[in-house]
């Protein structure tokens, strides 16, 4: 669940895997399914351009081709309903053997969804979840606990001992970051002892983040730590504190290159890295299972697997430790 409008392209996929982007790569209303009779699974994800989507789909792809399953990926440069809602519509219609999705808003797609599980195929989710629980297992970061946990690692390392905080995220119906958002404020209130300003709600929008920050900047003269939670919001909060970078301490979510260059050029003190690749490739591992006939819903009694995560700083980004957690389409780069 990432905004980056500079991060673009990526891999193409093997022989076994069908890729696109936008609506035109899912106008087709033929019917799933390879004329060899291999099953067939179908991803679709928002920001398909992007680096952590990117990431995913390596891992998708690397699974799909040790199963011996028909991988069609297709999505949105964009994160908006209406947008994905289209292009998932338009995928069901070609009736898939096992569906992979990820989504930005938890319940908006409950209903158009209902038709296709209540058939018995399977639905797995990386990096999401639906309010309905129909998916058979969800694959994520831990929202509420990394975003906790790197609060309280944050304000130690950077020493912030007073003063004010900020936090910069999407709007309330998008679950994952509103447990980011909550995670990292209730750290700082029950742990830190630190007042937490209203949240800003943003979106994605560079923009508008950059004017909530300078906002709270010149209202608040003892703001001392602001949290992104999206790369979008990332990018505008890092614009916002400008020339208040020796007394701001800039926490933001996710490793996308454009991210990680401006960690190393002090636009972030630290990130909170999640594990794209991983969720690509055992969702797809999970659903292949499944239609398949290896492994059975019923018996899949863990609804939430959740995936390892990072913090990310000046110190420890170049280590290899921390390669895993860096974000990139080169899937040769990737693992």
């Amino acid at each position: 669940m990432r905004l980056s409008p500079q991060r673009r392209a990526f891999l193409a996929a093997s022989t076994a895997v069908t890729l696109g982007f936008g609506l035109a790569a899912c106008s087709s209303s033929s019917k799933a399914g390879s004329p060899d009779g291999t099953p067939t699974v179908a991803m679709v994800t928002p920001e398909s351009t992007g680096e952590f989507y990117g990431a995913m789909y390596c891992g998708a792809k690397a699974a799909a081709k040790e199963q011996g399953v028909d991988l069609k990926i297709q999505g949105t440069p964009e994160v908006t309903v209406d947008a994905e809602m289209q292009v998932l519509q338009s995928v069901l219609a070609t009736e898939p053997d096992g569906l992979l999705l990820t989504v930005w808003d938890n319940n908006a797609f409950n209903q158009t969804l209902k038709p296709y599980t209540s058939t018995g195929k399977p639905l797995v989710m990386p990096d999401s979840y639906l309010s309905d629980d129909s998916q058979v297992q969800s694959i994520r970061t831990d929202s509420y606990k990394s975003s906790y946990d790197a609060a309280l690692k944050v304000v130690e390392d950077f020493k912030v001992a007073s003063g004010k905080v900020l936090i910069v995220t999407d709007a309330p119906g998008n679950a994952i970051q509103t447990a980011r958002a909550e995670g990292f404020r209730d750290a700082i209130k029950t742990k830190a002892g630190l007042e937490v300003l209203e949240f800003q709600y943003v979106g994605g929008d560079a923009a508008k983040a950059s004017q909530a920050v300078s906002s709270a900047r010149s209202a608040n003269k003892d703001l001392a730590l602001v949290f992104s939670t999206n790369i979008g919001a990332g990018t505008g909060s890092a614009n916002g504190i400008g020339d208040a970078r020796d007394s701001i301490v800039h926490v933001g979510y996710d490793t996308s290159s454009a991210q990680v260059e401006e960690l190393k050029g002090n636009g972030y003190d630290a990130l909170i890295a999640q594990s794209p690749y991983k969720m690509g490739y055992e969702s797809t591992t999970l659903i292949s299972q499944l239609v398949k006939g290896e492994k059975k819903a019923a018996d899949i009694t863990e609804k939430t697997v959740y995936s390892p995560w990072a913090l990310v700083t000046a110190a420890n980004v170049g280590t290899a430790d921390i390669a895993p957690y860096l974000y990139t389409t080169d899937c040769s780069k990737v693992s």
